[in-house]
């Protein structure tokens, strides 16, 4: 059902009179967290939920925040294309690309060690430009 454009109307501005602050966020940062290890065997729910929180850690305390999202992928192990259910993406994003530059061999060390502990063959960092933003609310806006 919709809303009468009277109260949505009412609603848009009362949104706007709290004076939100766009930052953009013009490069995007995103580890995988595998399910699998490098022969297609599932990881333990607790290992990959372990290492799912450890990136999000990482990657917040790199850039102020990241968000895990479920991201169900394919991989080829041993010739065999493999559907990996349980993957999830922790992402996270930054003004600038040379702010992702300043954290690089931080994050590299990381995905370097969570590979390691996952039995991984190889770790994957995604990175890219983007049009992405972030608006801040003042406090005691509207609930």
């Amino acid at each position: 059902m919709l809303c009468p454009v009277a109260i949505v109307g009412t609603w848009y501005h009362e949104i706007m009179a709290a004076s939100p602050r766009r930052r953009d966020k013009r490069y995007l940062v995103a580890i995988p967290a595998r399910y699998l290890d490098r022969r297609g065997h599932q990881l333990s729910e607790d290992k990959a939920q372990r290492w799912v929180t450890l990136a999000q850690r990482e990657l917040t305390e790199c850039f102020g925040g990241a968000t895990a999202v479920p991201a169900p992928g394919t991989n080829i192990v041993g010739g065999r294309i493999l559907y990996e259910a349980g993957q999830v993406l922790v992402v996270s994003a930054c003004d600038r690309r040379d702010e992702f530059l300043a954290q690089r061999d931080r994050i590299e060390v990381f995905v370097r060690r969570m590979g390691e502990e996952l039995d991984q063959d190889a770790v994957f960092v995604l990175t890219f430009d983007s049009d992405s933003f972030l608006i801040e609310l003042e406090e005691g806006g509207r609930s």
